[in-house]
């Protein structure tokens, strides 16, 4: 899939909350990386998505402000808003009928904390809603039997602050073979090596770099380690809209969890803005 039209000003409106969120404050620089957006999007109008131009748009703020600072910065205040509901949901998790699906829909509910497609993200109305009918789980009955069949799991992680509900999917999962997969790039507010270390995701699992450097995941740019486990893993999950976007053309069944943040996603999965779910992709004609 090519760039879509309603990406467009998608991307505008994150360049300019991004200039802002790093510092830039100066209205001329502010329009100057705008406009560069603009230009930037002109010259790569066959660019396969917005994930793909995510790389982009932080080289042109980067041009003006120290934008890694600007991200580590942000990550930072992110996770002070997570990180306390974190007993809450491991109560809920343990207390639950089904831990499983409990701690599948806390981890579905993480995905609200997104720096470029949903910056006014609550998550504290996610987490109020986490047991609500308003997280489609249809897919979840399909999901648990695999999961009682499979040997080895692979969850391609998204951002760095929803890792936390992640790690409460990790434990439920246990003890099958989990990898975790990274970014291998700083890119937005995504997951590095460097994050699951600080939060000690490797304790729980093994967790490998993916190769892809875009705020999703670009099989051609994911390294031999990745693809191996990514073609062999007996269930495969996705953090993320920015995954879904590229990777819902995968030949290999998915089991995505986001929330559906924009329009153009919206018209691709089916379900209307502000749905979040777990969403099988069956790998057989994009479907």
């Amino acid at each position: 899939m090519n760039l879509q039209p309603g990406c467009i000003p998608c991307i505008l409106g994150q360049a300019f909350r991004f200039s802002g969120m790093s510092g830039i404050t100066d209205t001329e620089i502010q329009k100057q990386v705008l406009f560069d957006t603009m230009s930037s999007l002109l010259t790569h109008n066959n660019i396969k998505s917005a994930p793909h131009f995510s790389v982009i748009l932080q080289s042109i703020v980067g041009k003006y402000t120290d934008v890694h600072k600007a991200l580590r910065r942000t990550k930072e205040y992110n996770l002070s808003k997570v990180i306390i509901f974190v007993n809450y949901l491991t109560h809920m998790i343990d207390a639950a009928t089904d831990p499983l699906e409990m701690a599948v829909r806390a981890a579905i509910a993480g995905n609200t904390v997104d720096l470029g497609a949903n910056p006014d993200y609550d998550i504290e109305k996610e987490i109020n809603c986490i047991t609500s009918e308003s997280i489609d789980m249809a897919a979840f009955d399909r999901f648990r039997s695999e999961y009682e069949q499979a040997k080895s799991i692979l969850i391609i992680a998204d951002n760095y602050e929803e890792a936390l509900f992640d790690k409460l999917l990790i434990r439920q999962l246990l003890p099958k073979d989990v990898v975790y997969a990274v970014r291998s790039n700083e890119i937005l507010n995504d997951i590095t090596m460097e994050d699951a270390h600080f939060l000690e995701i490797d304790n729980l699992c093994r967790v490998i770099e993916s190769g892809s450097t875009i705020s999703g995941t670009d099989l051609e740019e994911c390294h031999d380690t990745f693809l191996e486990i990514y073609h062999n893993a007996d269930i495969v999950i996705a953090k993320g809209q920015g995954n879904y976007e590229t990777l819902f053309h995968a030949e290999r069944p998915i089991y995505f969890m986001f929330k559906v943040k924009c329009t153009v996603i919206a018209n691709i999965c089916g379900h209307p803005i502000g749905t979040s779910m777990l969403y099988y992709h069956s790998g057989m004609d994009g479907q």
